[in-house]
């Protein structure tokens, strides 16, 4: 009984587990664990780390507000374990559930995963697999949805489009349409269209179902609209962006954007709004917007031209207790855009715009203009200071020593006043704000206080270091109990050291520096005044190098024509023959060309005048002057190619005639030097060793540099080691090899014969009888000691065609309106014997041979 018992027992317990394992196995029971036990948590733990990443990002409210925050690296990393287990889980339902229908969600969640990661091109094969395999549309649709975002983050925007495209084709559901929207409005916000992301946002921003995303499409639309001066529109959406219960920053701020776009009116609406502002400042949960604050009530004060206003909130808004980057960088560029645009004060503007730039996030829009600018700014204080420095130093060098040793030491003494009242101020503003106005991050404000950088007196030096002082307590004369509000401000722009020295009440006396460190920075000051005529000169010519630039940068930098031609006109005047004259001239011509006719004509024809070889003036003459010269150069390269041509060919005399005939024929051609060169060149072949020597030495002092000068000189140096093969015992033979080319030499007395009227003679007589030979004239130094000169006319074939010159040559003597003597003989000779004479001037030997030999 108890085995019968037993066997029962197992039966049925196997029955059981059968039941039990068909239970398992059915497709209700798979998607309730599927769905449940995997997906749910998996779920729940990327939305847990989504949600952190949106609470983290600080949205630039400064800016169209990005759609879908930017992914933090940082979140993703410290929520890695929680990402691994949403990993594992949808892992798991996939594996152990793969006929669920919850299978391709949980691919979505891996997709999901893999984005957030950066895993890209994992993430793409992810969602692609799930639009090919799933037979679930709004799943496959979600997939797709997100594989737009994935494609964008990965940098592939025309495969997000292709996505796009293809969704357009699809019926969607309610929420996948609302997702899909946003998704392609994202997208055009990346590609800043937005008048596209605009047209989205509105099919969509009443039927998002996530109140936080719906506020901030509503508030989106709002700074799209105002963008566009659409006020009332975007009043609307801001006010649509307050419904419920937004965010407090976003709501703070469609409150602040609100009152930008509303409309004001007379005096009573602008004390209203002022209210407004003063009512959120005195707000204690507003405390870290403060900066915002006083910067919208810049802007306002700003759109009602009320400029000191609006720089005086800006300032306030830098100078709050912890202020934010991004906002102090915008309250600065604002302060130095109004100092540009409507003051005209670029040293100001200078002074903020590096103020600006140097904390700016790269995000802000216009970045890459306000880089610019504050470089063209930089660069005109610059060009600036140097004149002002060089032109303060250049007239205290007139001074008589005891003068310039009296004026140090009041500059001394009025610095460290200056000084002191700044301390002041500087506590003063560090009691009421807890923070001390600065008008410069980084330098970007030059300090007046004494320095190894110091210059004796600079109109912007001073007022930049006195802007904050001046604007709490006016333009007072540094005094004792300048508070006192009784005292007397005078008006004035501009503070010049100079005149707070000369026009002061209470004179200065006279200073001796204090104590060793004083006595260090005077003497360091009196070594920057100049002393020699090579120390001015020095700052002079820097004087002009800025005048110049500082007129360019007028012109191209600040777009100032007006104050660019003064700044010419000025150098000019100054500086009469200034090494940028003919620029700086050409400048002022191509300023007045459009408006002032007459003027132009004016320095036209200055430039005519004083620079007529010049590239300028040339143009100015002939406005076709580049093309014919163009044209020029073109017909001598061809001209050079022909006779390059004949020299690698050994026509040694035909590549010379048409070189000859080129150089007469073209002037004024950039290509003329290589011309030149071969000519040089070919006299090594043509004429003699030394002949060929001399021509390179003139073309080395006529282009002093260059890739051809260089090659010249390469040539120059090869020259030595030949002149010394050549014999100069004097056992030497002349040589009997007559096929070699042929010159006929004169060796003549230069102080009895004219060598000009020589070869003046000499070339009449060539043009006349023998132009066909188009035969030209060399001379060189003979004998130094002996006053003996050599000219030589080249080149002949052969012995025959020479000594038929040479007679005729004679013949034609008589008739030579020159004087010569005994020393004065005429012969024809080989290119290598030429060669040996000049070397060993043996000058009778050769006669010998000549008479023996030639006819």
């Amino acid at each position: 009984m108890k085995f019968r018992f037993l066997h029962i027992a197992k039966f049925f317990g196997l029955l059981a587990i059968t039941s039990l394992f068909i239970g398992c196995n059915s497709k209700a029971y798979q998607n309730m664990n599927a769905r449940y036990n995997g997906y749910f948590y998996a779920n729940q733990y990327l939305n847990e780390v989504n949600q952190q990443i949106e609470d983290s990002y600080q949205y630039n409210y400064d800016q169209i507000l990005k759609i879908y925050p930017d992914i933090d690296s940082s979140i993703i990393q410290s929520n890695q374990n929680k990402l691994d287990d949403a990993f594992k889980k949808a892992s798991q339902v996939i594996e152990w559930y793969g006929t669920s229908d919850w299978t391709d969600d949980n691919y979505l969640i891996i997709g999901k995963i893999r984005h957030l990661r950066a895993q890209f091109q994992f993430a793409i094969e992810t969602l692609q697999y799930i639009n090919q395999t799933s037979e679930d549309d709004p799943t496959r649709h979600a997939s797709l949805i997100a594989l737009m975002q994935t494609y964008m983050d990965a940098g592939e925007k025309e495969k997000a489009k292709e996505v796009s495209d293809y969704l357009e084709t699809e019926e969607l559901n309610d929420e996948n349409t609302a997702n899909y929207k946003v998704m392609l409005a994202y997208f055009h916000q990346r590609e800043e269209d937005y008048e596209a992301m605009a047209a989205n946002l509105k099919e969509v921003a009443e039927i998002v179902s996530k109140k936080d995303t719906k506020t901030r499409i509503n508030f989106i639309l709002g700074q799209i609209e105002q963008g566009k001066g659409q006020n009332a529109e975007a009043y609307k959406y801001y006010k649509a962006a307050l419904d419920g219960t937004p965010p407090y920053e976003l709501a703070f701020h469609a409150k602040l954007n609100m009152q930008q776009v509303s409309a004001v009116n007379g005096a009573a609406e602008i004390e209203k709004v002022r209210k407004f502002y003063a009512q959120l400042l005195k707000d204690g949960k507003n405390k870290e917007y403060q900066g915002k604050i006083y910067f919208e009530m810049g802007e306002f004060e700003k759109k009602q031209n009320h400029y000191d206003l609006a720089i005086d909130n800006y300032m306030k808004a830098v100078a709050v207790e912890t202020p934010l980057p991004r906002q102090q960088s915008l309250s600065y560029l604002r302060v130095g855009q109004l100092y540009f645009d409507i003051y005209e004060r670029f040293e100001l503007a200078s002074s903020y715009y590096d103020s600006a730039v140097n904390i700016m996030p790269n995000d802000i829009e216009g970045y890459a203009d306000h880089v610019k600018r504050k470089e063209v700014l930089t660069d005109f204080v610059t060009q600036l200071n140097i004149i002002q420095v060089n032109d303060s130093l250049l007239s205290l060098a007139e001074l008589p020593a005891i003068s310039l040793d009296a004026f140090v030491d009041n500059y001394l003494a009025q610095q460290e006043k200056l000084a002191k009242a700044r301390e002041k101020e500087d506590r003063q503003n560090t009691t009421s704000t807890g923070a001390v106005i600065s008008p410069s991050i980084g330098g970007g404000f030059a300090s007046t206080t004494p320095s190894s950088e110091w210059y004796f007196y600079n109109d912007a030096a001073v007022e930049l270091g006195t802007i904050e002082f001046q604007r709490r307590w006016g333009t007072r004369k540094l005094e004792d109990n300048w508070r006192r509000s009784s005292k007397e401000t005078f008006s004035t722009s501009e503070i010049e050291e100079e005149d707070i020295i000369a026009e002061s009440d209470d004179p200065l006396p006279e200073v001796v520096p204090a104590n060793e460190a004083q006595a260090a920075l005077k003497k360091e000051l009196l070594a920057n005044v100049p002393t020699t005529p090579e120390a001015k000169e020095k700052l002079q010519i820097e004087t002009q190098d800025a005048y110049f630039k500082l007129g360019s940068v007028y012109r191209f930098g600040l777009e100032k024509e007006a104050k660019a031609a003064g700044t010419y006109k000025t150098l000019l005047q100054k500086y009469p023959n200034t090494a940028h004259k003919l620029d700086a001239l050409f400048a002022l011509y191509t300023l007045y060309a459009g408006n002032d006719p007459s003027q132009a004509q004016g320095y036209k024809q200055q430039i005519i005048g004083a620079f007529p070889e010049s590239l300028i003036a040339k143009t100015l003459i002939n406005p076709n002057y580049l093309a014919e010269k163009e044209a020029r150069n073109r017909a001598l390269q061809n001209l050079y190619a022909s006779a390059y041509t004949a020299y690698e060919n050994g026509e040694y005399i035909k590549a010379d005639q048409m070189l000859q005939d080129a150089l007469q024929s073209f002037k004024d051609v950039d290509f003329l030097p290589t011309v030149e060169l071969l000519s040089a060149i070919l006299k090594g072949k043509t004429e003699s060793l030394f002949s060929y020597e001399e021509a390179l030495k003139a073309f080395v002092a006529k282009y002093p540099e260059g890739r051809l000068t260089n090659y010249a000189k390469d040539l120059l140096i090869a020259v030595n080691p030949i002149k010394e093969s050549i014999v100069k015992s004097e056992g030497f033979e002349y040589s009997e090899d007559f096929k070699q080319l042929h010159l006929l030499v004169i060796v003549y007395n230069t102080e009895v014969t004219s060598t000009a009227e020589l070869k003046t003679a000499i070339e009449s007589f060539n043009q006349g009888s023998f132009a066909h030979l188009k035969l030209s004239v060399g001379q060189l130094v003979f004998d130094e000691s002996k006053k003996l000169g050599i000219m030589f006319i080249n080149s002949f074939e052969d012995k025959k065609t020479v000594e038929a010159y040479h007679r005729a040559f004679k013949n034609a003597l008589a008739d030579f309106t020159i004087e010569v003597d005994s020393n004065f003989n005429n012969f024809a000779i080989s290119r290598d014997n030429f060669q040996m004479l000049f070397q060993t001037k043996a000058l009778e030997p050769y006669l010998q041979f000549h008479n023996t030999f030639y006819q």
